[in-house]
């Protein structure tokens, strides 16, 4: 695969993410990135998700276009939640619900296939 298929991905991405998008284009934009995905070869390490139950992600209504979403962590849980984690890094990712629309923070999964 080349550069243009990392940036149609980026772009379809974007687009999904990008508040004003309407939520059948979103889905529409994730559908056609999933594919990409798929021909890119990557994949998820794991079908279950794993979720950021001490991250509450939200869409930023009413702020500047420069405010991305907002983000509320609950202390006492996160230190709890990091605790049992393993590893020096978790890398995470806020996504949209595509069958309700809400946003939710899950631990990023995503990884290369070998061969």
């Amino acid at each position: 695969m080349d550069n243009k298929d990392y940036e149609r991905l980026e772009s379809l991405l974007r687009k999904a993410k990008d508040p004003a998008c309407s939520f059948e284009e979103a889905s529409i934009c994730r559908k056609k990135a999933d594919e990409l995905i798929k021909k890119l070869g990557e994949h998820r390490a794991s079908k279950e998700k794993i979720f950021l139950k001490v991250f509450y992600a939200k869409e930023p209504k009413g702020k500047p276009a420069w405010v991305l979403f907002d983000l509320s962590i609950h202390r006492e849980d996160f230190i709890q939640w990091l605790q049992e984690q393993e590893g020096e890094w978790i890398n995470a990712q806020v996504c949209r619900s595509r069958s309700t629309d809400k946003w939710y923070a899950e631990v990023n999964q995503w990884e290369k296939k070998d061969g």
